[in-house]
């Protein structure tokens, strides 16, 4: 699928073919057939024939080439993880923190980039800094004016998962590499929403699952790891499969390997793995359409919420994702009329590509009616 086709899609996902409405990405997607089909296939070969380990790690690094280039990194500098916290942890634990060093976080985040950081500035004897939202809303600039001589990380989401607040990572990026600032994004609730190009973002770490905008399986992450964090990372956790010559199992030959599989113990999540690459290849030809028409059916959202009288958006005007946040009306409305959205202190709707402007339109009528 190399052009944006919405109905061909649409017949791969069977959610569309019931009665609920699904404007909860940002929890989790729905799957599509192809990729249910592909972890399908997994089982039933493991069922009927057994392993196949060498075909498995090809997909592997077949994987990670995929996520390379969505992210224009070399594969080498990308490992896979169980889950985002995950590689929130390997960055808290794996980067050179000391005494008396400060760590800048955001008040709105998800508690998966905030636990980390406390347990490690306790270990360490660290500071945890929080810079907070004003009006629902925080710039790069706020978290730069942040930054003190003591900083040493900014560990921030791209985009934030209850109001979808999206912060310029490009400045950010730019600031802590020109003042020698270790830069992490979570980039779950943003990767398959925007590009995210590490050659002019500077980030040290990447994290993100899949199961959110990249509508790809669970219990299963990426994180890319710059250069320079590669090289003064320490490996938090080792395994088999963190050495150069991971496969030569009859020799005990202590030798990580200098990529970033050395975050990686042993045998990987295989079929999760085999959906993740399903998911990659039939969304990265269509992803700039896909970024356009999420950011579109974002702004018909908030334009006909503002509209309603009774409803506040909490969302700023200024950055548009995936995500709108809004008060006003009770989940189990929506529960009640078989529409999936979340609460996250106020009602959190978050459309995706294949959703259609007349379920937008239903998701506004029925939030104004009986108002």
């Amino acid at each position: 699928m190399s052009e944006l086709d919405i109905s061909q899609f649409r017949e791969g996902m069977q959610i569309t073919k019931t009665n609920q409405l699904y404007l909860d990405h940002a929890a989790m997607s729905p799957l599509h057939d192809s990729v249910v089909n592909k972890i399908t296939s997994f089982h039933q070969f493991r069922q009927q024939e057994g392993s196949d380990f060498k075909s498995w790690w090809i997909e592997v690094e077949e994987t990670r080439e995929l996520i390379g280039k969505w992210l224009q990194a070399d594969p080498k500098q990308i490992a896979f993880l169980w889950n985002t916290s995950a590689g929130i942890n390997l960055a808290a634990k794996g980067l050179p923190l000391k005494e008396g060093d400060e760590i800048i976080i955001t008040d709105m985040e998800f508690p998966s980039n905030v636990y980390p950081w406390i347990h490690i500035a306790r270990e360490k004897h660290a500071e945890v800094k929080t810079v907070h939202h004003k009006d629902h809303y925080l710039s790069a600039d706020d978290i730069i004016n942040a930054i003190s001589e003591r900083t040493k990380v900014i560990s921030v989401s791209w985009v934030n998962a209850t109001n979808g607040n999206k912060l310029d990572v490009e400045k950010l990026g730019s600031y802590c590499k020109q003042n020698d600032i270790y830069f992490v994004i979570d980039a779950i609730q943003g990767f398959g929403t925007d590009d995210l190009n590490v050659m002019k973002v500077y980030a040290d770490i990447v994290v993100s699952g899949f199961y959110k905008w990249l509508m790809g399986p669970d219990g299963l992450s990426f994180v890319y790891v710059s250069e320079k964090a590669l090289r003064e990372m320490q490996a938090p956790w080792i395994g088999w499969a963190s050495m150069e010559d991971k496969f030569n199992y009859e020799k005990v030959l202590y030798n990580p390997s200098q990529a970033a599989s050395r975050f990686e113990t042993g045998n990987m999540n295989f079929s999760a793995i085999r959906g993740a690459n399903e998911a990659l290849k039939q969304l990265y030809p269509i992803r700039k359409d896909m970024y356009n028409r999420i950011s579109l059916l974002t702004r018909r959202i908030r334009s006909g919420l503002h509209s309603i009288p009774k409803v506040t958006v909490k969302s700023f005007h200024q950055t548009s994702s995936g995500i709108t946040l809004f008060t006003g009306r009770d989940k189990s409305y929506y529960d009640n009329l078989q529409i999936a959205v979340n609460y996250r202190s106020g009602i959190r709707v978050s459309p995706h590509f294949y959703n259609t402007e007349e379920e937008i339109d239903r998701f506004l009528n029925v939030t104004e009616a009986n108002m």
